[in-house]
């Protein structure tokens, strides 16, 4: 919506948006308060109904830099990244998410990073979860649980300036298929050369962020973070992934199965290790034993189709106790009081 220019700048942020008009002063207020100024901006609006257009112009008049406003219609957050990382410029891509917040230095720190070491093609940081509501803390670092460190933390690293600790161990796409890293788009700034051969799949409504940073992964590309929390998220009723968790039981199962399809195709895509394989099996045998079987199915008494995924998940991963107990007590119920 302002002027472009031939000169390109040092980082591309990218901000999907949905009805989040209320949202956008806050984000916009972030970004100006930005000490890396060298950015340019893409909204994408998946299909709002709402007045973001109007902020966004407002926002464009004044901010001082290239702001550039795409309109589509709603598509999901993976089919609205992509459309925006089609109208980037820049060699670096940050991804903001309208309802959170970065820190001052955020965008200087990751770039400085990315920049001071080209062998490093990703750079993420920790989160301080808040109550939007509140303003209470939830979670002061995102790395932790209860104080104890999350699993990917234990992986070999190379540390290096600006506190950035690159992940050098061999086992780091294992403990992405199973554990995760938490390196969410809204929190992570990556070389764009990294959607020249993958793109967010937009099949997904759930989980499409995992899957693009296991492709990465797959790919040997290189990852690094920052232990200290340079993004707030923010807690609210409207988060994606709330949202989904407290919808109805169908639209749990639409955003589920096609993640877990995906990932049991990963495969047949990538070459993975022995190790990558037993990962990726007890991976699978949770999302279908507890997340589809138990959760979405049993506790909504679809009891035949709960054991349909509790055989799934029994068959990619046998050694788990627990489900086999579940797996036993759930088919003597159904014996005794007849399948729903």
């Amino acid at each position: 919506m302002t002027a472009e220019t031939n000169v390109r700048p040092g980082v591309s942020i990218v901000l999907p948006t949905y009805n989040r008009a209320g949202f956008l002063h806050t984000a916009f207020t972030s970004l100006t308060q930005q000490t890396f100024r060298d950015w340019e901006l893409i909204v994408v609006d998946d299909g709002s109904t709402d007045d973001t257009c109007a902020i966004v112009a407002r926002f464009a008049e004044t901010s001082g830099r290239p702001v550039r406003y795409i309109h589509q219609e709603n598509r999901g957050p993976a089919a609205a990244r992509n459309a925006g990382v089609a109208h980037t410029r820049a060699p670096y891509l940050a991804f903001y998410d309208s309802d959170d917040v970065w820190l001052p230095g955020y965008l200087e720190r990751s770039v400085g990073a990315l920049r001071d070491n080209a062998d490093v093609d990703w750079v993420f940081s920790s989160c301080r979860m808040v109550d939007l509501n509140t303003g209470a803390v939830v979670a002061p670092n995102t790395f932790y649980v209860d104080g104890s460190p999350r699993p990917f933390l234990g992986l070999h690293v190379d540390r290096r300036q600006r506190g950035l600790n690159v992940i050098v161990d061999r086992r780091v796409l294992a403990y992405q298929l199973f554990d995760g890293m938490l390196c969410g788009p809204q929190n992570s700034v990556m070389k764009r050369e990294l959607f020249e051969r993958r793109k967010y799949p937009e099949a997904l409504r759930i989980g499409e962020d995992q899957l693009f940073a296991i492709s990465a992964l797959a790919d040997r590309r290189r990852l690094g973070y920052f232990v200290d929390p340079e993004v707030i998220y923010h807690v609210h009723q409207g988060n994606s992934s709330l949202a989904s968790a407290s919808g109805s039981t169908e639209r749990t199962i639409d955003g589920l199965r096609p993640l877990v399809s995906a990932l049991a195709d990963l495969p047949a895509e990538f070459p993975l290790t022995a190790a990558e394989r037993r990962a990726l099996n007890k991976r699978l045998g949770r999302e279908y034993f507890w997340h589809l079987g138990y959760s979405a199915y049993w506790q909504n008494g679809r009891r035949s189709e709960a054991l349909e995924m509790f055989k799934r998940g029994l068959e990619a991963w046998p050694w788990n106790a627990a489900a086999w107990k579940t797996y036993l007590l759930a088919r003597l119920k159904v014996v005794v009081g007849g399948a729903a």
